[in-house]
């Protein structure tokens, strides 16, 4: 009894949950004092996410639970905006942008300021919910469970645009060949911020074991679905 009473939850509560760097109402399954597959001690809970597979069902420990109050609801949706405020454009940069541009406007006549020649539209992507939360686990299955993705992936970054290009393009019927240029941009974005920004630290090694054994092959023919997940949620 006095080891039960070291519990703060108990089975069947309602609770919030961390899953990585987001929280999410879940339900409390069951309890013990030991995780039953790290074997480590303390007060553990087997967690459902409301919403969720069964599958996702995990056991976790109490300093990743938090009871239902406003304080906590408030946490969870700041977390929330954060993370959407990352994929929109800020309003403060769309004004400075605009500004500036018109000021550019005042000071030229006919000629073309070179900076306006290469300025890119921005490209923003919006991921859907049950996308996050792959994110989320690819984030934990490297950080926490130590799991890195195996390599080479099959299919690779290449194989999913080219059958996504393949699928646009039956869809429409009406390609402009537009299709090809957008395929070889991801692609080369993709080889050029993989290395620099969508690994996590303790993914470094086995990338550069997996460069020194695929040199001729580019990094959108080794890595796959999560990797250019990354990405879009940069």
């Amino acid at each position: 009894m006095a080891q039960n009473e070291k519990f703060l939850y108990r089975q069947g509560d309602r609770i919030l949950c961390f899953h990585g760097p987001m929280i999410y109402e879940a339900k409390i399954l069951d309890k013990d004092y030991q995780h039953p597959k790290s074997g480590d001690s303390g007060p553990h809970y087997l967690i459902h996410y409301k919403g969720w597979k069964n599958t996702w069902d995990e056991w976790v420990a109490e300093d990743r639970v938090l009871p239902i109050n406003e304080a906590n609801l408030s946490r969870q949706k700041q977390i929330e905006e954060s993370m959407t405020k990352k994929n929109k454009p800020s309003a403060k940069k769309i004004v400075q942008d605009s500004s500036a541009e018109k000021g550019k406007k005042r000071k030229r006549d006919i000629s073309l300021d070179k900076d306006e020649l290469i300025k890119k539209p921005k490209i923003m992507i919006y991921i859907p919910e049950q996308l996050r939360i792959l994110l989320v686990q690819d984030w934990e299955n490297i950080n926490k469970s130590q799991m890195w993705v195996p390599l080479p992936r099959k299919p690779s970054v290449a194989d999913i645009i080219n059958n996504y290009k393949s699928w646009k393009i039956e869809k429409s019927k009406d390609s402009d060949g537009t299709e090809d240029e957008v395929n070889k941009g991801v692609c080369f974005y993709f080889n050029k911020c993989l290395g620099t920004r969508l690994l996590y630290q303790s993914e470094r090694n086995q990338y550069k074991e997996i460069r020194s054994k695929f040199e001729n092959l580019e990094n959108a023919q080794i890595y796959g679905a999560e990797h250019l997940l990354r990405l879009f949620g940069k």
